[in-house]
């Protein structure tokens, strides 16, 4: 997975994009591989994060990193909410960061994917943008939200194929 910042205007035109270069450790993938190493349903993930009351620092350079973290943590005692808690700050802190790079300092932050139904990493981000003095945004995410791409897709799916029938450049059925 790699985090995307998008700016649009009022009529839905890109202004800016930039995604992140960064490993896994910001991804679906790898919150589902801490739940599997915790023993926790990833439904859970959420709920528990929101009930840390001591959030553990978490390397946020790269997902091996940020595994053997987690592996050391439990090996200390730390709490799943605690560690959780602190996966969802270090993300949260990454995606803040690429809000800024494009200018994303103001206005509605609306997340997508699968990540966006992850209610203890839409805590963890709100928490760093508020935590952030230049910024005033508000983030929303929706039920629907980890069908965006899909979405997506199909629109500009249907957009090439209504500009190739145009054209007349369909390929012929086999």
């Amino acid at each position: 997975m790699h985090g995307r910042a998008i700016s649009i205007d009022a009529r839905g035109k890109v202004l800016s994009y930039k995604m992140t270069s960064q490993c896994a450790s910001g991804s679906g993938q790898f919150l589902e591989n801490i739940a599997r190493y915790l023993g926790i349903a990833q439904e859970e993930i959420g709920v528990l994060s929101r009930q840390a009351s001591n959030p553990e620092v978490v390397s946020s350079i790269c997902a091996v990193l940020a595994e053997t973290d987690v592996i050391n943590m439990v090996s200390r005692g730390i709490s799943a909410p605690n560690i959780l808690k602190g996966i969802h700050l270090s993300m949260a802190a990454r995606l803040t960061k690429l809000l800024k790079s494009i200018g994303a300092v103001q206005g509605i932050v609306m997340c997508t994917g699968g990540l966006a139904l992850d209610n203890g990493l839409i805590a963890a981000l709100e928490e760093d943008i508020a935590a952030t003095k230049d910024m005033k945004c508000v983030v929303r995410s929706h039920p629907d939200a980890i069908y965006a791409g899909a979405i997506g897709a199909a629109l500009w799916g249907a957009y090439r194929f209504e500009k190739l029938a145009a054209l007349g450049r369909l390929p012929k059925a086999a």
